[in-house]
């Protein structure tokens, strides 16, 4: 499990494929694992891809601060330097889109192109709550229909993915299968005894975080994201959002302060996209840029 000691802090990150660099950086409450299924194995078909977990998370060590879009750029920047990467095209999904463009801001060197999957950017919208008591009982009882048992509460953040897949279903009636294992591995639960799940080393930790740091506040510093150290992101930027995102008023400012924006649109799909329908944001990944895109503000996908 490779680890570097960097500014300070230990990251944990991996590594797969041959050829030019892909970055790819994951959003609260998740890790590696969010890309390292499906979206890595594809893109380490022509690429070196290296993923980390964003301290906090996964399995990088806990700091007692340093948890804002610009400090943890600070440490993708560390680990490229680390790993002998000049250049790479960088993909952060959700808050990791925030620390994407921070690093673009900050190291603009080190930046071939970006991809932004449903990024949330905290100078451009406030943070949706990350709990939500009175929505609870409700996902509670979709889920135990479908055969799944959740002890205690999930943060905010795990019931927004929870409620997206459970929306998949209802779309494509029973497509839930296989979906249902990467649900309980991206929520950080395991099963239990009698068919339940209980809360794993993930959801622990994720509790801690918010405990015990001051990660709660700092996700939402806008520091070094203004809009006029946007407007410096000369970069071409895909802008890859789902349509019942909400985020969308993020992509929405976006459009307006980077210089090259591009944005698309799947159909369709909520926030959590790239893990619930890799192969659609695969595609975002390689489909071109339409030429009219200037004229048609958001480019929809098939």
């Amino acid at each position: 499990m490779p680890r570097a000691s960097l500014r300070g802090q230990v990251i944990h990150f991996q590594q797969t494929g041959q050829g030019p660099d892909v970055v790819l950086i994951h959003g609260l409450f998740c890790n590696i694992a969010f890309w390292w299924f499906r979206v890595a194995p594809k893109l380490a078909e022509n690429h070196r891809v290296t993923a980390l977990d964003l301290r906090g998370h996964g399995f990088s060590a806990m700091s007692g601060n340093g948890y804002r879009a610009c400090d943890l750029a600070e440490d993708v920047a560390a680990l490229m330097e680390h790993l002998g990467i000049e250049k790479a095209h960088v993909i952060g999904h959700s808050f990791g889109g925030a620390v994407a463009l921070a690093l673009a801001v900050k190291a603009p060197d080190k930046i071939e192109n970006l991809t932004l999957a449903d990024a949330w950017v905290p100078s451009l919208q406030e943070m949706p709550p990350l709990n939500d008591n009175s929505a609870w009982e409700s996902l509670r009882g979709r889920l135990s229909k479908r055969g799944i048992q959740v002890q205690g509460e999930l943060p905010r953040v795990a019931q927004g993915f929870f409620e997206e897949l459970l929306d998949a279903e209802d779309d494509n009636p029973g497509a839930m299968g296989g979906a249902a294992a990467s649900a309980g591995a991206f929520a950080g639960l395991q099963a239990g005894g009698g068919g339940r799940q209980r809360p794993s080393r993930a959801m622990r930790r994720w509790r801690e975080l918010m405990e015990r740091t001051p990660a709660h506040a700092e996700f939402r510093d806008p520091e070094g994201l203004t809009r006029d150290k946007l407007r410096r992101v000369t970069r071409p930027v895909k802008l890859v959002y789902g349509a019942r995102s909400r985020y969308l008023e993020s992509r929405d400012e976006l459009i307006k302060v980077l210089p090259d924006a591009h944005p698309m649109e799947v159909p369709k799909a909520g926030h959590y996209f790239p893990l619930l329908r890799p192969d659609a944001f695969l595609g975002a990944l390689e489909a071109p840029i339409e030429a009219q895109v200037a004229k048609t503000p958001v480019q929809r996908l098939p």
